[in-house]
């Protein structure tokens, strides 16, 4: 705005010389038509700030490293009288920070904001402070049009140095079986409603007591997966990606697990996983946790 006001305190000092030895209608035109001249900027200046308005379109959810970016684009007549200048605050939940970021437009076209990708992590995009122009640059007013938006920047699957043993994750124990075709049996004694076909008759014989086949099946137990907060978010995208390989193998898998994640100091938060769903929701309150500061000396 200085640079426009310097242009037209210089442009009138020259017309006036201008005027000074050439009085005629085209000096005493030029100068009167300058003197006006802030009003007619002020004029369209408080007519775009009352009709402005504008739009915001943002990705709700992107991935770990993927171009993204928040459109932004000024509607209605106030676009061609005007340019405006955004001031927005993007805070990044998981650590707590806040950064300040601006921008400017002077057309309805659509203005793309890049959206930082670099950590996985959830961010609120806040615009605080909107001052709209004139389309000479010369008076400004400030409107509060506050929108925000949150996106949340979920990790990529990443393969483990080592493969989970699928072996390792079954329970050493059996349950009842709800199919009566299960090749595995346990024996009890008889009991009054039983089936006479569920009978086993050479150990009855061999005990000299009524005792009858019940169908047993392999169970899963809580496998879990560990996760500790790190400071290092290089490192923590890698852990998060990771993790979401892991349960993602478990869930194809049919092996409801857990996921247990560890803030220093502080007691574990346990996650069930029994469906995709359930994983997505325990991704995204992961996404929303604060990182101690005392993360990366524990352990």
């Amino acid at each position: 705005m200085l640079k426009s006001w310097c242009l037209y305190i210089g442009l009138l000092i020259a017309t006036f010389v201008f005027f000074l030895f050439y009085k005629m209608w085209a000096s005493w035109f030029c100068l009167v038509i300058l003197l006006i001249f802030p009003f007619i900027a002020l004029g369209l200046c408080i007519f775009s700030a009352v009709k402005f308005k504008y739009e915001v379109i943002f990705p709700s959810l992107v991935k770990h490293g993927e171009d993204a970016s928040i459109n932004v684009r000024i509607k209605g007549a106030s676009s061609h009288f005007s340019f405006c200048r955004f001031n927005a605050k993007v805070t990044d939940i998981m650590e707590g920070k806040t950064s300040d970021i601006s921008f400017s437009k002077r057309d309805s076209s659509i203005s793309a904001i890049p959206v930082d990708t670099s950590h996985c992590g959830s961010y609120t995009y806040a615009i605080s402070k909107i001052s709209v122009y004139d389309i000479f640059g010369l008076f400004h007013i400030n409107r509060k049009l506050p929108k925000r938006c949150e996106i949340v920047v979920k990790p990529v699957p990443t393969m483990p140095e080592v493969m989970p043993n699928l072996n390792g994750f079954r329970a050493r124990r059996l349950k009842k079986s709800s199919s009566p075709h299960s090749e595995i049996y346990d024996i009890r004694e008889y009991i009054k409603g039983d089936p006479i076909k569920s009978i086993h008759w050479k150990a009855s014989a061999k005990k000299d007591k009524m005792l009858v086949k019940e169908a047993q099946e392999e169970c899963f137990g809580h496998s879990r997966v560990f996760m500790q907060l790190q400071e290092d978010r290089d490192l923590l995208d890698r852990k998060l990606g990771e993790m979401l390989f892991t349960s993602t193998y478990f869930l194809n898998h049919d092996i409801t697990h857990k996921i247990r994640i560890l803030p220093p100091r502080k007691r574990e938060i346990a996650f069930d996983i029994q469906s995709q769903r359930d994983l997505e929701r325990a991704i995204f309150r992961i996404l929303h946790m604060r990182i101690p500061k005392e993360a990366s000396n524990a352990g």
